[in-house]
């Protein structure tokens, strides 16, 4: 550990966080104090033993980051990706790529205002109101209320508590794209405050066309609005009601082949494989008909935090529930063999309870309970198509299928830090005991036009109970003002889950990752540099991994285990006041990421095609003419050893830099940011046949503010100015489809107004 420490003070950098809220001593050249709550109390991120990115909300926006969903453009250990309309986070290698699928919980959650969502649709990141987002890295069960096996997110938004504010923005981009975004806040009285953020967006041009029928794709529209009452009914008495609304349409969730022209066999009874031809361009769609997805869904909070004498207790409570439609081609090819509707539906209520020692305690600890109730699935999935009425021998059959997974989750956890000699010496220990009830109920029907509906597979309902210990062990020192290391154990855990399309298997084994970490943060040059490091080794057990299901004529992505994976990686970055008002930063991510198990892994094709055609099904070509399809139609998947492969998902190496410099002149306040994001090589699946290539992302933007009116800015801004051409998520589906994957946002630009008060 002590030669671990060493080489960790010689890396610079791993906690790049940048905050508006500097302290009224800090003067333009210096970096300000970064305050975060990532202990559940208010410090100085440079003093919390746990390697933590934060960013305020200002100062992502100016990064070019004004979604929650691109941080990854600016903390290169991160990702959030979506698919289906969820979000799937990966940090430091752990994630779960089947994160879509409704009952299913992601590896890194996300918390909003100290909420856990189980499953978290994008529509609820379009925030306009952050105050910050804070990533938390390596596995977080001693402070929060459901388990994180990877790491969290957490996005706090402002507190309508400093008078009346209003913040309005009106912008138009390419592809014929209306935005809006409101805030207003104002005071009830002297003990209360009542905000309400709202955003909406109209995408009306889409990035690309289905080819068969020329209908446009990459289409969104949104709204979303969140409101905060905040009321102080004593001094030692403050409590936050929180309620929010979104509604998404959006055909952003198209999916085309990674190889053009090919499909992987060719349903039975059709003869010939046809490969369709390439699209014209990369943002076009196979198939014949639009991916159309619609989310809604609301809910609400209320946090109350009360100072009694000996310390300090909060209660959350919060409830939410969502109803959602998916439409998509199954097999994206010319044939109507099989289309899917999927209509899920969400029901989650939470309960949480803290107790905590005041600030400056002797020592400082917490003690807390959290209890999970949640409700999703399938209700139902209907599958249509030439395939589903072959199996009916009566055309318009309709296979059904319902699956709905429950979760009652009991847990109560501990933390405390020692403050002991010699002087600057801190040991923090925590502990954590979870007991998750996981119920699972599913049925399959087939529905025959004019005769009736009758089973199509049996139905499956069953229970099962995890039980886990975790904990976490972490000693840190300040040497001085300036520099503070740490070492640190950690373990988390993730709860197995079933897979709810179709439900009719027992679920998944539980996810354990076991994190060892050491690191150092700096603040050097009178809080002119800043600098923070770690290195880490995430072991994990029974990572929870992607696969399919094949059910009939049909497939499903579903989820099982591998044995077993390691992570070896480093971090770094670096942030730097060159000059007044000028801003640099740099910040890079290295992951040695294996399967050190996994003898069953899912292989769609098998390798004994590469490399004449990239792994693809035999009797397939890429843009070629028909070839006659081997008999038994459909690729088949292989199960084989995938040990010592790369995970899946995860690039070794991602690095960003940005800058932001603000100038003042006689025609004005000018600044000027860029930021610019590198994703190295990563494999979509454990087999380690399909690959995504290396880009890089630029944004860039220019925010003008005339004289003596800084409340009134205009800004030009750019995404993604190189134009690279990527895919932002991938699905495997053993059917004729061919290896599908949805596309990332082409180069957008745009100009916003806007005023504040």
């Amino acid at each position: 550990m002590a030669g671990a420490a060493v080489l960790a003070l010689a890396l610079p950098a791993v906690v790049r966080a940048q905050s508006a809220e500097a302290s009224a001593a800090d003067s333009a050249s210096q970096l300000g104090e970064i305050i975060v709550t990532a202990q559940k109390r208010s410090e100085n991120v440079q003093n919390v033993p746990v390697a933590i990115s934060a960013f305020a909300g200002e100062t992502l926006e100016r990064s070019g980051v004004s979604r929650v969903l691109d941080i990854s453009q600016v903390d290169p250990s991160i990702t959030l990706a979506t698919g289906a309309g969820a979000v799937v986070p990966f940090l430091r290698g752990v994630g779960n790529p089947s994160g879509t699928t409704v009952g299913n919980e992601a590896s890194v959650p996300v918390y909003i205002d100290d909420v856990y969502y189980t499953r978290l649709d994008q529509i609820y990141l379009e925030l306009n109101n952050v105050e910050r987002i804070e990533v938390l890295k390596g596995p977080q069960g001693t402070l929060f209320g459901r388990n994180a096996s990877g790491g969290l997110v957490h996005v706090i938004t402002r507190d309508p508590m400093d008078g009346a504010a209003v913040d309005a923005k009106v912008g138009y981009a390419s592809y014929n794209t209306f935005s809006g975004k409101f805030y207003g806040a104002v005071p009830l009285g002297d003990r209360a405050a009542i905000d309400l953020a709202v955003s909406g967006l109209d995408q009306r041009d889409g990035w690309g066309r289905v080819v068969a029928t020329g209908e446009k794709v990459g289409r969104v529209k949104y709204i979303t609005a969140r409101s905060k009452l905040v009321f102080k009914p004593t001094d030692t008495t403050n409590i936050r009601l929180i309620g929010y609304y979104g509604n998404i349409r959006t055909s952003q969730y198209v999916h085309n082949t990674i190889f053009r022209g090919t499909t992987n066999g060719t349903p039975p009874f059709y003869g010939p494989v046809v490969a369709l031809d390439p699209p014209d361009d990369f943002y076009d769609g196979a198939g014949t008909r639009e991916h159309f997805l619609r989310h809604e869904g609301w809910g609400g909070s209320i946090k109350i935090d009360q100072e009694l004498g000996v310390a300090d207790i909060t209660s959350i409570t919060a409830y939410r529930k969502s109803d959602e439609r998916y439409i998509a081609d199954g097999e994206m090819t010319y044939l109507r063999w099989l289309e899917y509707e999927l209509n899920s539906t969400e029901k989650q209520f939470s309960q949480e309870m803290q107790l905590k020692s005041k600030p400056h305690s002797a020592f400082d600890w917490i003690l807390g309970a959290f209890y999970l109730y949640s409700k999703a699935g399938y209700d139902p999935t209907g599958v249509t198509g030439d395939a589903i009425d072959l199996a009916g021998r009566v055309p318009g059959s309709e296979l059904q299928l319902f699956g709905v997974q429950t979760i009652k989750s009991y847990s109560g956890y501990g933390q405390t830090t020692f403050h002991v000699v010699p002087e600057g010496t801190n040991i923090t220990l925590g502990l954590r005991y979870t007991s998750d009830h996981v119920s699972g109920h599913g049925t399959q029907n087939i529905e025959i036009p004019g005769v009736g509906t009758f089973p199509a597979g049996p139905s499956y309902d069953k229970t099962f109970v995890f039980n886990k210990l975790t904990y976490k062990v972490a000693v840190d020192h300040h040497f001085g003002e300036a520099t503070m290391a740490y070492v640190s154990f950690s373990r988390g855990y993730k709860s197995g889950v079933f897979n709810t399309l179709p439900l009719a298997a027992d679920p998944s084994k539980p996810e354990v990752v076991d994190t060892y970490e050491v690191g150092v943060k700096t603040d050097l040059l009178d809080r002119r540099l800043r600098f923070n490091a770690a290195l880490f080794q995430n072991n994990v057990k029974n990572p929870q991994v992607q696969t399919i299901i094949v059910n009939g004529n049909t497939a499903f992505v579903g989820f099982t285990n591998a044995e077993s994976a390691k992570v070896k990686g480093a971090e770094f970055s670096a942030e730097a006041a060159v000059a007044d008002g000028l801003r640099l930063n740099v910040s890079a991510a290295y992951l040695d990421a294996k399967y050190t198990g996994f003898r069953s892994a899912p292989f769609l094709f098998p390798p004994t095609d590469l490399p004449q055609n990239g792994g693809l099904c035999p009797g397939l070509t890429v843009n070629a003419p028909p070839v006659p399809a081997r008999e038994g139609g459909n690729c088949p998947i292989v199960q084989r050893d995938a040990t010592g492969n790369r995970l899946a998902q995860v690039p070794k190496w991602r690095f960003n830099a940005g800058l932001n410099y603000k100038v003042s002149t006689s025609a004005g306040d000018f600044a000027f940011d860029a930021n610019m994001s590198y994703v190295g090589k990563f494999f979509w699946q454990p087999d380690n046949i399909l690959h995504e290539k290396p880009y890089t992302l630029v944004n860039g933007s220019v925010t003008y503010s005339p004289p003596g009116n800084e409340n009134l800015s205009l800004r030009i801004w750019g995404k993604n100015l190189a134009g690279e051409k990527y895919h932002a998520g991938e699905l495997a589906v053993a059917g004729s489809g061919g290896n599908l994957a949805t596309v990332g946002a082409p180069r957008t630009y745009g100009v916003e107004v806007r005023y504040k008060f």
